[in-house]
């Protein structure tokens, strides 16, 4: 073997071990990782409605800085705590209501074992065997609630993040000595806030639309906690192809086990799935644009990946740091093939 093969293979078997010990300390310190990068992303939200505020103007004078970072800050304080109460009022009423669902569950596999002749079947009472339904949502509320106790670290980041953006300039001059490196670093940067900022407005746009109309369709049926349903809808459809069939498929099923017929649950089932269909295909597609033009497998194998290391978190962060990795990819000769490849259609123009 010559020099320049064992070259190779000596940096070949560097990156792996290097590719290996990221991922070993990504899911090792997931726990001040995550919060981390949760805190990131909403460092960059603030700025994002910072900057809108400062697009407003009365009698053509703009707010000064300070007061935009004020308003993105208290709007954000605002919507945090109407998520939190929503959350903490209908968890609670969930886990009073257990019993009853989970009593009318038993019915109803009761009822579709003597509908459908099943006799030689186990009972409902051996299918659902210790299965609790009230264990089951005290679980998610846990969940809720170490979410919700990461705020302090998330908030202790935030801080440090808004004291070093001042700096962030000096600090890319530094490092990025001569004028061209400069000037490539800034186009990279000015590319990715576009299409991060795209993504996130036009995806929650899309997510409040969906959710306020399968809100009026929950309440217009009468379904239990439909602010609650239609919030988790609202999140859930920041999850791609697989968000919005949990997000159909969670209420839906409360249906089935709160009425006593069919109609509502079907109402909802092809309610919900219609709008998710037609805001899902037909308008975020319209609006979006060319501006995401990333693989469906790339976005499948993403969510696995991500969710396998860091749960619903990761699931969550999977498509904005996937979309982040793959414009970094592509504005390095060395790397741009990994981003033709994890495109659509083999281009990476936006528009």
């Amino acid at each position: 073997m010559d020099s320049s093969a064992r070259e190779r293979l000596l940096a070949t078997a560097l990156w792996t071990l290097i590719a290996f010990a990221v991922g070993y300390l990504l899911v090792a310190a997931q726990a001040l990782i995550i919060p981390f990068i949760v805190a990131i992303f909403v460092w960059y939200l603030l700025n994002a409605l910072a900057i809108s505020f400062g697009s407003i103007s009365v009698a053509g004078v703009q707010a000064p800085r300070w007061l935009q970072f004020v308003l993105a800050g208290l709007a954000l304080l605002v919507a945090t705590n109407l998520v939190i109460g929503i959350i903490a009022a209908s968890v609670g009423e969930l886990i009073d209501a257990a019993p009853i669902y989970q009593e009318n569950l038993r019915s109803l596999i009761e009822r579709l074992q003597q509908r459908f002749g099943w006799a030689g079947q186990p009972g409902a009472s051996q299918l659902l065997g210790e299965f609790d339904l009230g264990r089951l949502i005290r679980r998610i509320a846990a969940g809720f609630g170490s979410l919700i106790g990461n705020l302090g670290l998330i908030a202790v980041y935030l801080l440090f993040l808004f004291l070093e953006q001042r700096y962030f300039g000096a600090k890319l001059a530094a490092v990025l000595r001569t004028e061209e490196r400069q000037h490539r670093a800034r186009r990279l940067l000015l590319e990715l806030d576009r299409d991060v900022r795209t993504y996130l407005g036009v995806k929650t746009l899309v997510s409040a639309l969906t959710s306020l109309a399968s809100w009026a369709l929950m309440h217009w049926v009468g379904l239990d906690f439909a602010a609650f349903w239609a919030l988790l809808i609202f999140v859930l459809n920041f999850i791609p192809n697989v968000g919005s069939l949990v997000a159909t498929a969670l209420p839906t099923l409360l249906a089935l086990l709160q009425f006593a017929s069919l109609a509502p649950f079907l109402i909802l089932l092809f309610g919900i799935g219609s709008i998710q269909m037609l805001v899902g295909n037909v308008l975020e597609p319209q609006i979006m644009g060319r501006s995401l033009n990333m693989s469906p497998l790339v976005i499948i194998l993403s969510l696995v990946m991500w969710g396998f290391m860091w749960g619903i978190a990761g699931m969550f962060l999977a498509l904005p740091i996937t979309m982040i990795a793959m414009m970094i990819f592509y504005n390095f000769e060395n790397t741009r093939w990994i981003a033709l490849l994890m495109s659509r259609d083999g281009q990476l123009r936006k528009g």
